[in-house]
């Protein structure tokens, strides 16, 4: 586990203490547990069970689990390589469940619309099916997006839970934005016909150490530029803003919901503070140290910018007033860890 995340999760782990007591000797499933997001909550119940002699039963089912090779003797970690959206028959009883698996990438989405779709519906529904009467956990989490709320109005931002969204169902974003938004909509329905206890999150602007440098997402193409020591190309005219949440923030708002959150109810999860995508290239430049420019191009996919949202901000007053969580890191320090991380990358 690199030195960084490390810290990250002793720092979680340090204040949820008590909330990740409540796993000692439970089973957890995580799908998309080899992703960017989920592995670092991943790391943290492997950290916790490092700390602890009762164990966390962790069980990550992932199309790529190579990420936890080092971890392959792990008694209580199972790693499953597997398509969640395939009808899969689940013989665990699992006392909690994070659905997470999908593609998350844009750039990547775009390409493989059906199986972003497959992932996010019938991976879901896979789930839901086989724990909706005696085998029921006490608690589901379903990773939805902010980009179900599409292109908000001005009167909409900062965004809050209640609003419907501006979406396109038929735009080259939408396979990922219809397929969050329907995987709300079938958690819904379980949780009212089934009284299945789901809570739905919706991450803003995820970003941090671990994230694939071929994710294709400004984060990782503002990395590679600074590793490569490389001017930073932006495919638009840097104007649209972010309000970018360091990741250590978001797990501990999806552990918030997790063991807080009501059922049937959805959670803006991410920071409040926006920064345009040009200013954000250049704190990274001025962090980095580096003497590089910021370049603004065109892309050759022409649908690259089309339904890309303006401005994402999310209002977060919900998951406050349930538990007090708020956003603790501040862009200039997230920005340093996650470029000290890369820089110990091969």
């Amino acid at each position: 586990m690199n030195e960084i995340i490390k810290k990250d999760c002793i720092e979680i782990y340090k204040e949820y203490y008590i909330n990740l007591k409540k796993l000692s000797g439970k089973k957890i499933l995580i799908t998309g547990g080899s992703g960017f997001l989920l592995s670092y909550l991943t790391y943290l119940l492997i950290y916790n069970n490092k700390q602890n002699k009762k164990k966390i039963d962790i069980h990550v089912i992932d199309q790529n689990i190579k990420k936890f090779t080092n971890f392959k003797n792990d008694k209580n970690l199972k790693l499953t390589n597997a398509d969640i959206s395939k009808k899969i028959k689940f013989k665990t009883k699992y006392d909690y469940i994070i659905h997470g698996a999908s593609i998350a990438s844009p750039v990547y989405y775009k390409k493989k619309p059906l199986e972003t779709i497959n992932s996010n519906v019938n991976g879901l529904v896979n789930i839901l099916e086989n724990y909706k009467s005696s085998k029921k956990p006490k608690s589901i989490v379903f990773m939805s997006s902010s980009e179900i709320y599409g292109d908000p109005d001005k009167k909409n931002i900062p965004t809050k839970e209640t609003y419907n969204g501006n979406v396109s169902c038929t735009g080259p974003r939408a396979c990922y934005d219809e397929s969050k938004r329907l995987g709300e909509t079938i958690s819904k329905i379980f949780h009212d016909k089934y009284n299945t206890p789901i809570k739905i999150v919706r991450p803003f602007n995820v970003y941090g150490p671990g994230q694939n440098l071929n994710d294709k997402r400004i984060f990782p193409d503002l990395m590679n530029s600074i590793k490569r020591n490389k001017d930073i190309i932006l495919f638009s005219d840097g104007t649209p803003t972010r309000s970018f949440c360091y990741i250590s923030d978001q797990i501990r708002g999806i552990l918030e919901v997790l063991f807080k959150g009501k059922n049937g109810e959805s959670y803006n999860i991410g920071n409040t503070q926006e920064i345009s995508i040009k200013n954000l290239a250049k704190l990274a430049i001025k962090i980095s140290k580096k003497k590089l420019r910021v370049i603004m191009k065109s892309n050759l996919d022409k649908t690259f910018n089309v339904d890309c949202p303006k401005r994402r901000c999310p209002d977060i007053k919900k998951i406050y007033n349930l538990s007090k969580w708020k956003p603790k890191i501040k862009l200039e320090t997230g920005l340093s860890k996650t470029i000290n991380y890369y820089r110990m990358q091969k």
